[in-house]
Order: C-alpha cells, then structure tokens, then sequence
C-alpha cells in the first residue's frame, strides 16, 4: 500500500466533487458535523486528519473507509455496481468534438455499446455490472478503483449501488 496524505486529500475533494456539492453543503447536509473549514482544510492537505474523523466523513459520504483511505475498493464495494449518468454521458459526447482523451473516448464507446446492445436508448442511467467494470478496467489497463476514479472525475458516475444480482 503506497498511500500518502496527499492522496487521501485528492480522494476526499473527488469524492465531493463528484457529487457537485461545496465545502459549505456539506457542513450544512452533515448538520455541521464536518465543517467546511476543516473539510477543505482535509482536503489540501494542510490539517491531520485522524481515524475517527475519517470514518465520520466516510459514513456521511456513504463510501467504505479502505476507498479514502487506500483508493482500493474493499469485498463490500466489489458487490456493488456502478450506476452512470446517460445525460452526462450524451452531454460529454456533444461537446467533445474529437477533442478527448483515448481513456473517455475508450469509455464513452464502450458504455454507448453496452447501451445498445441493451436496447436502452431512452434511459436516463446505465448500470454496469461487475463483469463490465472488469472488461473496461481492463481494456484501459487500470484497476476497477481507478475506473472508478476516472468515472468520477468525469462526472458520469451517479454512485455506486448494491446489486444482489450480479
């Protein structure tokens, strides 16, 4: 395990931002449990973040713990699948223009495949099961966290829910 402080402080400002919420909404979702001041304080890395506290962002975040922690999915998240935003999938599609990077365009290919192959075409979310994230983790020569990472950043991902019927 390679984790750094610095790393833990990019996977909580992604976890966040993925959701498109500021430091100021989640003080207020949380209750002002985890004030923004000290979020953002987190998040760059400028203030030690303790095991009780990160179990307490976690929890609010709905992630395991091992994710922020090590960026590794732990046997509870392999059970999971990821659900995609179709609207932001179709959105990236119209503004890229031929200007994306091979790892999107990789994806976006993939995901518009999935999506025809099911004959979806009007839905407004994607779920990809565990045998998917693995082909296209493996087609873009990372790991299902790293997808999962990527998914993130690029805003397509919705969250990940539990499936019982992978």
């Amino acid at each position: 395990m390679n984790t750094t402080s610095a790393k833990i402080a990019q996977r909580l400002r992604t976890v966040r931002t993925s959701r498109k919420l500021t430091l100021n909404q989640i003080q207020e979702l949380s209750g002002n449990t985890i004030g923004a001041i000290a979020l953002g304080s987190y998040e760059r890395g400028e203030r030690g973040l303790s095991v009780a506290r990160a179990i307490e962002i976690a929890d609010f975040y709905e992630i395991p713990l091992t994710y922020l922690l090590t960026g590794e999915p732990d046997e509870i998240e392999r059970a999971h699948r990821l659900v995609i935003d179709v609207r932001e999938l179709r959105a990236i599609v119209k503004s890229s223009n031929g200007g994306s990077s091979i790892s999107k365009t990789i994806v976006v290919s993939f995901l518009a495949g999935i999506i025809r192959a099911r004959q979806d075409f009007n839905g407004a979310v994607l779920s990809l099961r565990e045998k998917d994230c693995d082909f296209l983790a493996m087609t873009l020569g990372c790991s299902t966290s790293e997808l999962f990472e990527l998914l993130t950043l690029e805003k397509m991902l919705i969250t990940a829910k539990c499936s019982d019927s992978l």
